[in-house]
C-alpha cells in the first residue's frame, strides 16, 4: 500500500465522519421538530376540549410553554362567598401567635413582622378557597407611647359582594391593626 493511497483513505474517512455528523445533526433537528409539533398538536387539542369540557384558549409568552386563557363563564355569583366572621378568627389567631411574645417595640423587627403576618394571613385565607375574590391585607404595628393612629381606607365597593375583616391587637408595648379586604371580581 502506498503513501498516496493511505492519505486518500484518511481523507475519505474524515469526510465520511463529517458527513455522518451532519446527518446526525439533521436527524436530531427533525426529532426535536416532530416532538415540538406533537406538543403543539396536544396543546391545540386541549385548547379545543379543555380539562373540564369548557373552551380554553392558549397564548404564547416568549419562548415558554403556552399559558391557558379561559373564556368567560358568565357566572355572576361566587361558589363560596367571603365570610368576614371566618376571616376574623384567622386574623385574630395569626396576630395573637405572632405578637404575644413581643416585649418591646423595635422598628426593624416590626417591619419584618408586618410582612410575616400579612403573608400568613393571606396563606390561611387562601386555603379557604374564596373563588372570584381578590384578597388585600394591610398590617400596621406602632409603638404604644402615648400616641394614636388614624387609619382610613376608601374604595369603590359592591355592598352585596365585597367585605372586609379586621382585628386590633394591643399590649403594653405595641398597638397592631390588621385588615383583610375580600374584593369580588368577575
Amino acid at each position: 500500500m502506498s503513501k498516496h493511497q493511505s492519505k486518500q483513505d484518511t481523507s475519505i474517512s474524515a469526510s465520511k465522519t463529517k458527513l455522518w455528523q451532519s446527518v446526525l445533526q439533521r436527524l436530531n433537528r427533525v426529532a426535536m421538530d416532530t416532538e415540538s409539533q406533537t406538543k403543539r398538536k396536544t396543546l391545540s387539542k386541549l385548547s379545543m376540549i379543555g380539562s373540564n369540557g369548557a373552551g380554553v384558549l392558549f397564548h404564547r409568552r416568549g419562548d415558554r410553554l403556552k399559558i391557558p386563557r379561559y373564556q368567560n363563564t358568565f357566572r355572576l355569583e361566587p361558589f363560596k362567598a367571603f365570610h368576614a366572621a371566618t376571616v376574623d378568627k384567622i386574623v385574630r389567631d395569626v396576630m395573637e401567635i405572632k405578637l404575644s411574645a413581643i416585649t418591646s417595640y423595635q422598628p426593624d423587627q416590626t417591619s419584618k413582622l408586618c410582612l410575616e403576618i400579612a403573608s400568613d394571613v393571606l396563606k390561611a385565607v387562601g386555603k379557604k378557597d374564596y373563588d372570584r375574590y381578590k384578597m388585600v391585607t394591610q398590617v400596621y404595628i406602632i409603638q404604644r407611647f402615648h400616641q394614636s393612629i388614624h387609619a382610613a381606607f376608601q374604595c369603590l365597593w359592591d355592598v352585596q359582594r365585597d367585605n372586609y375583616s379586621y382585628h386590633v391587637f394591643e399590649n403594653n408595648h405595641v398597638y397592631a391593626w390588621c385588615c383583610v379586604f375580600g374584593v369580588y371580581y368577575d
